[in-house]
Protein backbone atom coordinates (compact mmCIF):
# COMPACT_ATOMS: atom_id res chain seq x y z
CA UNK A 1 0.00 0.00 0.00
CA UNK A 2 1.51 3.45 -0.73
CA UNK A 3 0.97 6.26 1.37
CA UNK A 4 0.77 9.94 1.23
CA UNK A 5 1.29 12.09 4.24
CA UNK A 6 0.05 15.43 4.82
CA UNK A 7 0.80 18.00 7.96
CA UNK A 8 -1.94 19.61 9.29
CA UNK A 9 -1.24 23.14 10.82
CA UNK A 10 -3.34 24.42 13.68
CA UNK A 11 -4.43 27.85 13.86
CA UNK A 12 -7.35 29.30 16.20
CA UNK A 13 -9.85 29.31 12.97
CA UNK A 14 -9.07 25.25 13.09
CA UNK A 15 -7.59 23.65 10.34
CA UNK A 16 -4.57 25.73 8.07
CA UNK A 17 -6.11 26.70 5.00
CA UNK A 18 -2.54 25.27 3.20
CA UNK A 19 -3.38 22.24 4.75
CA UNK A 20 -6.98 21.90 4.39
CA UNK A 21 -6.51 22.44 0.57
CA UNK A 22 -3.15 19.67 0.85
CA UNK A 23 -5.40 17.07 1.90
CA UNK A 24 -8.11 17.94 -1.01
CA UNK A 25 -5.57 17.57 -3.47
CA UNK A 26 -3.67 14.44 -1.40
CA UNK A 27 -7.47 12.59 -1.41
CA UNK A 28 -7.88 12.63 -5.25
CA UNK A 29 -4.02 11.87 -6.02
CA UNK A 30 -4.80 8.80 -3.29
CA UNK A 31 -8.05 7.84 -4.88
CA UNK A 32 -6.69 7.73 -8.11
CA UNK A 33 -3.65 5.63 -7.31
CA UNK A 34 -4.41 3.57 -4.20
CA UNK A 35 -2.65 5.52 -1.67
CA UNK A 36 -3.58 6.03 2.32
CA UNK A 37 -3.79 9.22 3.54
CA UNK A 38 -2.37 9.77 6.84
CA UNK A 39 -2.56 13.46 7.85
CA UNK A 40 -0.10 14.02 11.11
CA UNK A 41 -0.79 17.48 13.59
CA UNK A 42 1.46 18.46 16.50
CA UNK A 43 0.95 17.83 19.62
CA UNK A 44 -2.15 17.88 22.08
CA UNK A 45 -4.12 20.75 22.39
CA UNK A 46 -7.10 19.44 23.93
CA UNK A 47 -10.37 20.12 22.79
CA UNK A 48 -8.89 21.77 19.94
CA UNK A 49 -8.00 18.42 18.54
CA UNK A 50 -11.89 17.42 18.08
CA UNK A 51 -11.86 20.41 15.34
CA UNK A 52 -8.52 19.30 13.61
CA UNK A 53 -10.01 15.34 13.67
CA UNK A 54 -13.32 16.95 12.21
CA UNK A 55 -11.52 19.27 9.30
CA UNK A 56 -9.29 16.07 8.84
CA UNK A 57 -11.98 13.56 8.07
CA UNK A 58 -14.23 16.37 5.92
CA UNK A 59 -11.18 17.13 3.65
CA UNK A 60 -9.80 13.60 2.76
CA UNK A 61 -7.50 11.78 5.61
CA UNK A 62 -7.26 8.12 5.94
CA UNK A 63 -5.72 8.09 9.47
CA UNK A 64 -4.88 11.18 11.85
CA UNK A 65 -2.27 10.75 14.19
CA UNK A 66 -1.54 13.77 16.75
CA UNK A 67 2.64 13.28 16.97
CA UNK A 68 5.11 13.95 19.29
CA UNK A 69 8.34 16.16 18.59
CA UNK A 70 9.24 14.23 15.87
CA UNK A 71 6.05 13.10 14.54
CA UNK A 72 6.25 13.83 10.62
CA UNK A 73 9.64 12.40 10.49
CA UNK A 74 8.59 9.42 12.51
CA UNK A 75 5.71 8.52 10.44
CA UNK A 76 8.15 9.25 7.17
CA UNK A 77 10.39 6.42 8.32
CA UNK A 78 7.41 3.90 9.45
CA UNK A 79 5.77 4.74 5.94
CA UNK A 80 7.96 5.76 2.96
CA UNK A 81 5.59 7.85 1.92
CA UNK A 82 5.11 8.71 -1.86
CA UNK A 83 4.38 12.21 -1.31
CA UNK A 84 4.59 14.55 1.59
CA UNK A 85 2.05 17.88 1.64
CA UNK A 86 2.83 20.82 3.73
CA UNK A 87 1.46 24.28 3.94
CA UNK A 88 3.52 26.96 2.87
CA UNK A 89 4.42 28.54 5.76
CA UNK A 90 7.13 28.94 8.22
CA UNK A 91 6.33 25.96 10.24
CA UNK A 92 5.27 23.47 7.25
CA UNK A 93 8.45 24.77 5.75
CA UNK A 94 10.25 24.00 9.12
CA UNK A 95 8.63 20.07 9.67
CA UNK A 96 9.60 19.49 6.27
CA UNK A 97 13.30 20.61 6.27
CA UNK A 98 13.97 17.85 8.82
CA UNK A 99 12.93 14.88 5.52
CA UNK A 100 15.34 13.65 4.10
CA UNK A 101 13.91 13.65 0.76
CA UNK A 102 13.73 17.68 1.10
CA UNK A 103 13.59 20.53 0.10
CA UNK A 104 9.86 21.20 0.06
CA UNK A 105 8.50 22.22 -3.84
CA UNK A 106 6.46 25.06 -3.62
CA UNK A 107 3.35 24.97 -5.31
CA UNK A 108 0.10 27.29 -5.67
CA UNK A 109 -2.73 25.27 -5.89
CA UNK A 110 -5.33 27.20 -7.76
CA UNK A 111 -7.39 24.74 -9.09
CA UNK A 112 -8.42 21.07 -8.36
CA UNK A 113 -6.22 19.38 -11.28
CA UNK A 114 -3.23 21.97 -11.26
CA UNK A 115 -0.91 21.94 -14.91
CA UNK A 116 2.13 20.24 -12.02
CA UNK A 117 0.52 16.93 -12.20
CA UNK A 118 0.27 15.03 -8.63
CA UNK A 119 2.66 16.04 -6.22
CA UNK A 120 6.58 16.16 -5.42
CA UNK A 121 7.98 14.13 -3.19
CA UNK A 122 7.62 17.50 -0.73
CA UNK A 123 5.27 19.45 -1.52
CA UNK A 124 4.34 22.70 0.52
CA UNK A 125 1.16 24.47 -0.69
CA UNK A 126 -0.01 27.49 -1.07
CA UNK A 127 -4.15 27.78 -0.73
CA UNK A 128 -5.15 29.41 -3.95
CA UNK A 129 -8.71 27.55 -4.04
CA UNK A 130 -11.27 26.62 -1.69
CA UNK A 131 -11.16 23.07 -0.20
CA UNK A 132 -13.56 21.03 -2.64
CA UNK A 133 -13.88 17.84 -0.20
CA UNK A 134 -16.59 17.74 2.06
CA UNK A 135 -16.35 13.68 2.92
CA UNK A 136 -18.91 12.54 5.95
CA UNK A 137 -15.68 10.53 7.32
CA UNK A 138 -15.36 10.92 11.33
CA UNK A 139 -11.56 9.66 12.48
CA UNK A 140 -10.30 8.61 15.42
CA UNK A 141 -7.16 9.90 15.67
CA UNK A 142 -4.08 7.81 17.07
CA UNK A 143 -1.87 9.55 19.45
CA UNK A 144 2.14 9.01 19.72
CA UNK A 145 3.67 8.32 22.81
CA UNK A 146 5.64 11.29 23.28
CA UNK A 147 2.97 13.69 22.40
CA UNK A 148 3.12 15.65 25.35
CA UNK A 149 6.57 17.06 24.97
CA UNK A 150 5.54 19.61 21.93
CA UNK A 151 4.73 22.82 23.34
CA UNK A 152 1.74 24.79 22.27
CA UNK A 153 1.12 28.47 21.18
CA UNK A 154 -0.26 30.82 23.89
CA UNK A 155 -3.72 31.08 22.09
CA UNK A 156 -4.68 26.77 22.66
CA UNK A 157 -5.42 27.80 26.04
CA UNK A 158 -7.90 30.69 24.88
CA UNK A 159 -9.85 29.76 21.81
CA UNK A 160 -12.02 26.81 23.86
CA UNK A 161 -13.24 27.12 26.90
CA UNK A 162 -14.41 23.65 28.68
CA UNK A 163 -18.02 24.16 28.32
CA UNK A 164 -17.68 25.26 24.83
CA UNK A 165 -19.14 22.33 22.77
CA UNK A 166 -17.79 22.88 19.59
CA UNK A 167 -14.14 23.68 18.67
CA UNK A 168 -13.21 25.46 15.39
CA UNK A 169 -12.82 23.06 12.68
CA UNK A 170 -12.13 25.25 9.36
CA UNK A 171 -13.34 28.73 8.62
CA UNK A 172 -12.10 31.12 5.33
CA UNK A 173 -11.87 34.37 8.06
CA UNK A 174 -13.42 36.01 11.47
CA UNK A 175 -15.48 39.42 11.16
CA UNK A 176 -14.94 42.22 11.33
CA UNK A 177 -13.27 41.85 7.34
CA UNK A 178 -10.91 45.12 6.14
CA UNK A 179 -9.55 45.60 3.29
CA UNK A 180 -6.52 47.81 1.81
CA UNK A 181 -5.42 48.27 -2.04
CA UNK A 182 -2.20 49.61 -3.18
CA UNK A 183 -4.32 50.94 -5.84
CA UNK A 184 -7.96 52.19 -5.97
CA UNK A 185 -9.88 49.29 -6.62
CA UNK A 186 -12.42 49.47 -9.65
CA UNK A 187 -15.95 49.37 -8.90
CA UNK A 188 -17.17 46.14 -10.01
CA UNK A 189 -14.41 45.32 -7.33
CA UNK A 190 -16.15 47.57 -4.81
CA UNK A 191 -19.42 46.47 -5.19
CA UNK A 192 -17.80 42.78 -4.21
CA UNK A 193 -16.47 44.00 -1.27
CA UNK A 194 -19.69 45.61 -0.27
CA UNK A 195 -21.37 42.28 -0.69
CA UNK A 196 -18.96 40.77 1.92
CA UNK A 197 -19.09 43.20 3.87
CA UNK A 198 -15.66 44.04 3.35
CA UNK A 199 -14.41 48.19 5.26
CA UNK A 200 -11.81 50.18 3.64
CA UNK A 201 -8.56 50.61 5.56
CA UNK A 202 -6.22 53.70 5.43
CA UNK A 203 -3.63 51.23 6.24
CA UNK A 204 -1.80 47.46 6.35
CA UNK A 205 -1.83 47.72 10.42
CA UNK A 206 -5.40 49.64 10.53
CA UNK A 207 -6.54 46.82 8.35
CA UNK A 208 -5.92 44.73 11.48
CA UNK A 209 -9.09 43.81 13.84
CA UNK A 210 -8.67 40.74 16.51
CA UNK A 211 -10.35 38.15 15.16
CA UNK A 212 -11.16 39.76 11.99
CA UNK A 213 -9.75 39.47 8.40
CA UNK A 214 -7.50 41.26 6.42
CA UNK A 215 -8.01 41.34 2.60
CA UNK A 216 -4.45 42.27 1.11
CA UNK A 217 -5.28 43.68 -2.64
CA UNK A 218 -1.62 44.03 -3.96
CA UNK A 219 0.59 42.32 -6.06
CA UNK A 220 3.24 43.77 -3.90
CA UNK A 221 5.16 41.65 -1.09
CA UNK A 222 2.93 41.58 2.18
CA UNK A 223 3.72 44.18 4.63
CA UNK A 224 5.63 43.21 7.92
CA UNK A 225 2.86 45.01 9.66
CA UNK A 226 0.77 42.11 8.71
CA UNK A 227 3.31 39.21 8.95
CA UNK A 228 3.55 39.94 12.21
CA UNK A 229 -0.56 40.16 12.70
CA UNK A 230 -1.89 38.56 15.69
CA UNK A 231 -2.64 34.92 15.15
CA UNK A 232 -6.47 35.28 15.30
CA UNK A 233 -6.23 37.39 12.07
CA UNK A 234 -6.62 35.55 9.18
CA UNK A 235 -4.52 36.80 5.97
CA UNK A 236 -6.17 37.09 2.27
CA UNK A 237 -4.21 38.19 -0.18
CA UNK A 238 -5.33 39.44 -3.45
CA UNK A 239 -2.29 39.93 -6.06
CA UNK A 240 -3.87 40.13 -9.36
CA UNK A 241 -3.09 38.79 -12.55
CA UNK A 242 0.38 37.90 -13.77
CA UNK A 243 2.10 37.43 -10.20
CA UNK A 244 3.87 34.83 -9.36
CA UNK A 245 5.32 33.05 -5.86
CA UNK A 246 6.30 35.73 -3.53
CA UNK A 247 8.30 34.64 -0.45
CA UNK A 248 6.00 37.09 1.94
CA UNK A 249 3.23 34.59 0.97
CA UNK A 250 4.59 32.21 3.81
CA UNK A 251 2.69 34.85 6.38
CA UNK A 252 -0.74 34.28 4.64
CA UNK A 253 -3.58 32.17 5.20
CA UNK A 254 -4.88 32.25 1.40
CA UNK A 255 -3.58 33.53 -2.01
CA UNK A 256 -6.49 33.51 -4.70
CA UNK A 257 -5.39 34.04 -8.21
CA UNK A 258 -6.91 36.39 -10.93
CA UNK A 259 -9.21 39.58 -11.34
CA UNK A 260 -10.74 40.37 -7.42
CA UNK A 261 -13.96 40.31 -8.40
CA UNK A 262 -13.86 36.98 -9.20
CA UNK A 263 -12.03 35.69 -6.02
CA UNK A 264 -14.65 37.51 -3.96
CA UNK A 265 -17.77 36.11 -5.49
CA UNK A 266 -16.10 32.64 -4.78
CA UNK A 267 -15.73 33.76 -1.26
CA UNK A 268 -19.55 35.00 -1.16
CA UNK A 269 -20.69 31.55 -2.65
CA UNK A 270 -18.79 29.61 -0.54
CA UNK A 271 -20.35 28.09 3.46
CA UNK A 272 -16.99 29.46 5.04
CA UNK A 273 -17.33 33.19 4.05
CA UNK A 274 -16.63 35.58 6.86
CA UNK A 275 -19.71 37.60 6.43
CA UNK A 276 -21.59 34.14 7.49
CA UNK A 277 -20.03 33.57 10.87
Amino acid sequence: MAHILVYLQRTPAGLHPGSAVALCRARDIGSERGATITAVCPGDAGALDKGIAAAAGRFGADVLVFGGPKGLQTLFQQLNPVHVLVPWTEEGLAVSNELPSGPAVPRWLTTRRPAWGGADSITAVVAGTLPWHALPEALEAEYQSDVDEVPQPAWVSTVVQPDDKQPPVFGLGGTPLRWHASSAPDSDTLAALGRLGAEPATSAKDAIRPGGTVLWMSPDPVPSELVERPSSVRLVVLPGDGTGLDPSWRAADWVFPGPAVAALEAVLDSPWAPSRG
